[in-house]
């Protein structure tokens, strides 16, 4: 992984990573096996980080048809709890230079947040908040299917 010095790669801290990841998730047959051998799984996962010899594993590929059809790769289980790791320590460091109003994907930043501060703008902004010519070129967006 290159320079770990900015990084805690310690083995506790893997464990955090992994319940982070593992918290809310179904028990699919790849976790419940990485579950059962754990200790041995992150020790191993340890060794790999701090030798530098940790690669990539390949992504399963599968599709779903729930409301739409959608292909979603999912990456091996031990490459999850890195991807945890990595996102543990960079949302710190990055999420201070997003700008208010980015509410994707980060704490206290939720849907009916957003939506909220969306109508608080469509009031305080009535007739600036769509151009004329989207309104009129997309169906949606007639004033009859507009919610205020």
């Amino acid at each position: 992984m290159g320079n770990s010095d900015s990084i805690d790669i310690s083995l506790s801290n893997l464990y955090r990573s992994w319940y982070s990841f593992r918290k809310g998730k179904r028990a699919s047959n790849e976790v419940v096996s990485f579950e059962y051998s754990l200790e041995h799984n992150l020790v191993h996962l340890y060794a790999s980080l701090i030798t530098g010899k940790y690669k990539h594993g390949s992504y399963t590929n599968f599709e779903v048809s729930d409301s739409k059809r959608r292909q979603i790769a999912v990456a091996p289980v031990r490459d999850r709890v890195v991807h945890r790791l990595l996102y543990d320590y960079l949302v710190p460091v990055w999420d201070k230079t997003f700008i208010f109003d980015a509410w994707s994907c980060r704490a206290g930043k939720g849907q009916r947040d957003a939506t909220a501060r969306a109508a608080l703008f469509m009031k305080r902004y009535q007739h600036a908040w769509m151009w004329r010519p989207q309104r009129e070129s997309n169906p949606c967006c007639q004033d009859e299917n507009l919610v205020s």
